[in-house]
């Protein structure tokens, strides 16, 4: 099939947070690093693809950021020993545990959903010619 418009690589579109099936529209309403809500949208702006398949959709999101905390967790505590030396002082690395944990809650929220919808999630797969229909109606 030949296309006049050149496709997105999955893994730039899951970084920047497009919608797996048509890699244009947003999925959450402001950037990674914004103070403003991290809202994410219902619906696809370009393709109006539901997001939430069926209620409590997310739940399983919960397990895939399980995973980010717990391995940005053991790089933390990895670099804090290998910068400070210290094994005798357990609070160095409770307090070390909880910075990462506040400060990475923002992107283990959003990248958790982008992982289940774009690897997870077989019946959200990119739709080349929903593409070329969102790219044709000019968005």
């Amino acid at each position: 099939m030949e296309t006049k418009y050149s496709i997105p690589s999955e893994i730039k579109c899951a970084i920047d947070g497009k919608c797996p099936r048509c890699r244009t529209g947003n999925m959450f309403a402001a950037p990674l690093l914004s103070f403003k809500s991290q809202r994410m949208y219902e619906r696809c702006p370009a393709c109006d693809l539901k997001f939430e398949k069926e209620p409590g959709y997310f739940y399983v999101a919960m397990y895939v950021s399980y995973a980010l905390s717990v391995a940005e967790l053991v790089t933390a505590c990895v670099l804090t020993y290998f910068i400070s030396g210290n094994l005798e002082s357990p609070w160095l690395y409770v307090f070390v545990a909880l910075a990462v944990t506040l400060l990475m809650a923002p992107f283990n929220n959003r990248y958790s959903r982008i992982i289940l919808l774009y690897w997870m999630t077989p019946m959200f797969k990119f739709n080349p010619k929903i593409y070329e229909r969102v790219k044709e109606e000019g968005f």
